[in-house]
């Protein structure tokens, strides 16, 4: 009995977990609005408003586990250096950041 609770607690698990990962147009949402909340220039958080999905989708590339997702996306171009992110739960966590 208590191996057929584990399978199907298992499987609920994976369930919610397949279901709550978020997808690349979520994460590039994401990451423009974390850089536009770490700007101080008003000038930067304008051009970020108005370029800054399609800068960051650019430089994006993104791996699906189907429980969860990583994104590496490079800053590098506009020194901000690299970030890596992991997306489950519907909400994303920097896992490493590198500067320049």
């Amino acid at each position: 009995m208590k191996k057929v609770v584990s399978i199907i607690l298992l499987i609920v698990i994976v369930f919610v977990l397949s279901e709550t990962n978020p997808g690349r147009s979520a994460y590039i949402e994401w990451v423009t609005h974390e850089a536009m909340n770490q700007s101080s220039n008003i000038l930067e958080k304008g051009i970020l408003s108005l370029a800054g999905e399609k800068v960051f989708d650019m430089g994006t590339t993104g791996s699906d586990y189907f429980i969860f997702s990583i994104y590496k996306t490079d800053f590098t171009e506009i020194g901000q250096g690299r970030v890596t992110s992991i997306g489950v739960f519907n909400t994303f966590i920097p896992i490493s950041k590198h500067e320049k």
